[in-house]
């Protein structure tokens, strides 16, 4: 069963393909999302994937772990997350679920939803994160420079 990335591929690509977060406090409409971040973003070559989360569906603990990790970084609502997305993460994560659920993975029944919800794990480790960027336009910049070091390597 194969979530939303093949690891193989992944894993053979010659460039690091990112995932990107909108934090932020407020939930958007589906056209703002996707106008002001989701195609701009996600039109990058190195960006497989964008998502958003709400700081209301994070507790307390939460919160404090994230500010530990920016280093006190005092950034504004949206603020950005960058992730690399890892094949040999996404692929450790699988191996613990299907030790943590032999009988699901002897008669093939992890879902792909279960399949995805363990990728995303993998990718959005907060204390894996590459960068925190306060705008679309630094994320960007950002993520173009990424990609043009490893074209002209």
């Amino acid at each position: 069963m194969e979530g939303m990335f093949n690891l193989k591929k992944l894993k053979k690509a010659t460039i690091q393909y990112y995932a990107v977060s909108c934090y932020t406090d407020k939930v958007s409409s589906q056209e703002t999302y996707d106008t002001q971040f989701a195609f701009p973003v996600g039109d990058l070559d190195n960006v497989e994937m964008t998502t958003e989360i709400l700081d209301a569906d994070w507790n307390e603990k939460q919160r404090v772990k994230l500010q530990e990790i920016m280093n006190e970084k005092q950034l504004q609502f949206p603020f950005y997350i960058i992730n690399e997305i890892n094949a040999e993460e996404i692929k450790k994560e699988i191996k613990r679920f299907k030790k943590d659920h032999p009988f699901k993975n002897l008669f093939g029944t992890i879902s792909f939803e279960e399949m995805v919800a363990l990728e995303n794990q993998a990718i959005y480790q907060l204390h894996e994160a590459v960068a925190y960027k306060q705008t679309v336009a630094e994320t960007i910049e950002f993520l173009n420079g990424k990609l043009a070091g490893q074209k002209s390597s």
